[in-house]
């Protein structure tokens, strides 16, 4: 294994101080793992003013905390070892659904690392989530570890070591040491990490210069230069809209990049919408899409793990996953929901269904979903064109 795979891919250094939580920390460690199927993640030892030492785990660009934990009745190492993806656990009045098993060996220790840690020593762990709440179940031997953690916002860790923010972009380049570990961890973490390498290798594509025969990535299609008016309002597939706001998004996904036109759309009775222009890039297509209100079928982590040709059920609704993609928010008005601002970044798929097509987006904290269907462009300009050029 290289040097330059043991590189820091953070800002944050061995000895750094700050305040975390409130408290004065210092950075006394960081560490490597490696999982068996490749996955690689960085380990930053804290100590905290009050004596706690939480650690924070840097991977593929999101900081997480985690912290050691007694549970008041615990597994032992034969039931841990039992324990398989999709089951549902409950330690020490924690339960989660168990998302990942696997085994981890440590490749990589600068300054202290917690007791236990040498380089190459190795555990079996399996990984649970309940909602915001993370469970990681570690093991050697007979002994049993258990940390609870949390997925940080964003700017968290920086702003609490004084470290300069990193672009988003930057944090995926550097989330997993680098370009060829993002092919190593596409296995584990399934068909969205191609996507997230698609994406990033076509935004850096003239930063790079293809060799030993690698192809450059097809040029962007640029998206149709003219656009519904706002506040518009007519007939689809039988119901009244008004266009309430507007989104120009930037896709990358395994074909290439292109740009298209979201519309968000009000019906006569208060329901949510989504008008989409070019969802396969043809500007001619166009799909009409209802929100899924309540509680969503799946959690962001498991929508992640789908991958191309997975058969999915949402909301009773059966479906096959023909397309992932990752998408920027790169203009908007109107009426747009909260959670949209320009420069957002959310990933997804669509899947395909006995009469249409499924659309799930998400960030790494909230997904939404919808089923939609192809409306003819014809009855769409009737109900909310003609079209304007801007």
């Amino acid at each position: 294994m290289s040097a330059r795979q043991f590189n820091n891919p953070t800002a944050l250094r061995v000895g750094a101080t700050g305040v975390f939580e409130g408290q004065d920390a210092t950075v006394r460690g960081h560490s490597v793992m490696r999982s068996k199927d490749g996955g690689r993640w960085d380990e930053y030892h804290l100590e905290l003013a009050d004596g706690t030492a939480p650690t924070l785990v840097y991977e593929s660009g999101l900081w997480k905390r985690f912290a050691l934990f007694e549970p008041t009745a615990s597994l032992n190492a034969r039931d841990a070892g039992e324990v398989s993806v999709g089951e549902e656990i409950t330690v020490g009045g924690f339960s989660a659904k168990v998302t990942y098993v696997g085994a981890s060996r440590v490749v990589y220790i600068q300054g202290r690392a917690p007791e236990g840690y040498r380089i190459g020593s190795e555990a079996d762990y399996f990984n649970a989530v309940a909602g915001s709440d993370m469970l990681v179940v570690s093991w050697t031997g007979e002994e049993v570890e258990y940390y609870r953690g949390r997925l940080l916002p964003r700017g968290t860790v920086e702003h609490a070591f004084r470290l300069p923010e990193p672009s988003l972009l930057s944090r995926f380049w550097a989330g997993s040491g680098g370009f060829d570990s993002w092919f190593e961890s596409a296995a584990r973490l399934g068909g969205t990490v191609v996507v997230f390498l698609i994406f990033i290798a076509i935004l850096v594509a003239k930063e790079r210069t293809p060799t030993g025969g690698t192809a450059a990535p097809p040029p962007p299609v640029a998206p149709s230069a003219a656009r519904l008016p706002l506040r518009a309002q007519g007939r689809l597939l039988g119901r009244l809209y008004a266009l309430s706001g507007h989104q120009l998004v930037d896709v990358a996904d395994p074909a290439g990049r292109f740009g298209r036109h979201e519309y968000d759309l009000i019906d006569d009775q208060g329901g949510r919408a989504l008008l989409v222009q070019a969802l396969d890039r043809n500007p001619h297509q166009w799909t009409l899409f209802a929100y899924q209100a309540g509680p969503s079928p799946m959690r962001p982590v498991e929508a992640a793990a789908y991958a191309a040709g997975s058969r999915i059920n949402v909301a009773g609704t059966d479906a096959i996953v023909r397309q992932l993609f990752i998408y920027r928010t790169l203009a908007l008005d109107g009426d747009v929901p909260a959670s949209e601002h320009i420069g957002g970044i959310r990933y997804g798929f669509v899947a395909e269904t006995k009469d249409g097509s499924l659309l799930a987006r998400w960030s790494a904290t909230e997904i939404e979903t919808f089923l939609g269907a192809p409306v003819p462009e014809a009855q769409v300009l009737d109900a909310l064109g003609p079209l304007q050029s801007p």
